[in-house]
């Protein structure tokens, strides 16, 4: 009886020991299941290089090639105006005129001054021809003859201050037009008609061209030293002008290209930036000097680089990096150094050489230090593992 029982017993333990043993079995198996589910499946690609042309991006602003203050320069009223404020105006095109009267009979009076300086020079000048003749036969004294000499050279010097007076009275006279130095746009009136207006009145008005014009930007000393390497900003005068792109204000771009034409001879020490300059056509006048463009400059050289899809870089603290994975199927953080973007992609200063393998599908899952699943060539990533 007891040998029954004992058999029995062994019976149940075995039955609980084998269930035991089965559960356990199933989860481990479940256990298997699930962290091969959850592996990522990753794709790689191959570092490759592109070919782009350098470029920068900068806030610039829009400056007028010439912008003159029109000034009096001679004193008296402002007789009159030729202009309508905001037209466009020529190059010595009458702008106003300042009351002329007294710098006329001024310019009368030192041309009559003249016409006596003349008379007294011719005079003197035949006086002097007859003491000549004279003091040669020793009609005359020495004397004589010395003090027609001098009376024709004081007279000739006399024609020569009345010439100088003439072309003073003349120059003021003509002070009282004012012409514009420059082909461009005449600003708002600042003094109007019949107002006293001398020197000290300050600008009358301002004309500012505006066919061709500037953009100016500036860069930091790093950037330019970037640039001139990468032959955006030519080393000479005599290498191939850089085009230069302009958007504007309100998102578009701008029709014409402009041409890099000057950088400045030295960095600001207050800011520690240089000045760069491009020259853009304006034949309809839609760039207006002192508003705000976003410019872009373009190298002439195309240049080969190590470049990576933004889709495939990370970024935390620490910088942007990549993922590649080992010999043992663990995805590995790589840390790169990037310059710049070029459309899609990041170009890549240090940290990754040509043919490296990263990973460029499923990257959303991949977690650093952990396993991953490498898929081949006719396998496809999940679309919700994709980023």
């Amino acid at each position: 009886m007891k040998k029954k029982i004992g058999i029995v017993l062994l019976v149940i333990i075995a039955l609980i020991a084998f269930r035991w043993g089965s559960g356990k079995f199933g989860e481990f198996m479940r256990a298997k299941m699930m962290g091969a589910m959850m592996t990522p499946k990753v794709r790689l690609s191959n570092v490759g290089e592109i070919e782009y042309k350098n470029e920068i991006e900068a806030p610039g602003r829009i400056s007028a090639q010439y912008s003159v203050d029109l000034i009096a320069r001679v004193d008296g009223y402002l007789q009159e105006k030729r202009f309508n404020e905001g037209d466009y105006v020529k190059k010595g095109q009458l702008l106003f005129i300042i009351e002329p009267q007294q710098y006329l009979i001024a310019l009368n009076k030192a041309k009559a001054d003249l016409a006596t300086a003349r008379a007294q020079a011719v005079k003197a000048s035949k006086d002097f021809a007859r003491s000549k003749e004279l003091v040669a036969k020793d009609y005359i004294a020495k004397s004589t003859y010395d003090d027609t000499l001098a009376q024709r050279d004081v007279a000739n010097a006399n024609v020569k201050a009345a010439i100088a007076a003439v072309n003073d009275a003349k120059r003021n006279y003509n002070y009282t037009r004012i012409t514009s130095p420059i082909d461009g746009r005449i600003g708002m009136l600042n003094v109007t008609e019949g107002n006293y207006v001398s020197s000290q009145s300050g600008a009358l008005a301002r004309v500012v061209s505006t066919n061709p014009i500037y953009v100016t930007y500036s860069v930091d000393s790093k950037q330019f030293a970037n640039l001139r390497d990468s032959e955006i900003i030519p080393k000479d005068k005599k290498e191939q002008p850089i085009s230069v792109e302009i958007t504007l204000p309100d998102g578009t771009k701008y029709e014409h290209k402009g041409v890099e034409d000057f950088w400045d001879n030295q960095i600001s020490q207050t800011t520690g930036t240089i000045t760069l300059r491009a020259t853009f056509k304006n034949p309809d006048n839609k760039l207006i000097p002192g508003d705000f463009v976003k410019v872009k400059v373009y190298s002439n050289k195309l240049n080969k680089k190590i470049a990576v899809p933004q889709d495939c870089v990370l970024q935390d603290s620490t910088g942007r990096y990549v993922y590649t994975v080992d010999k043992d199927s663990f995805a590995r953080k790589k840390y790169i150094k990037v310059s710049n973007e070029y459309q899609k992609f990041w170009i890549v200063t240090s940290g990754l050489n040509l043919g490296d393998e990263i990973v460029s599908e499923g990257i959303v899952k991949v977690i650093a230090d952990k396993p991953v699943v490498v898929l081949k060539d006719d396998e496809e990533v999940k679309l919700k593992d994709k980023k």
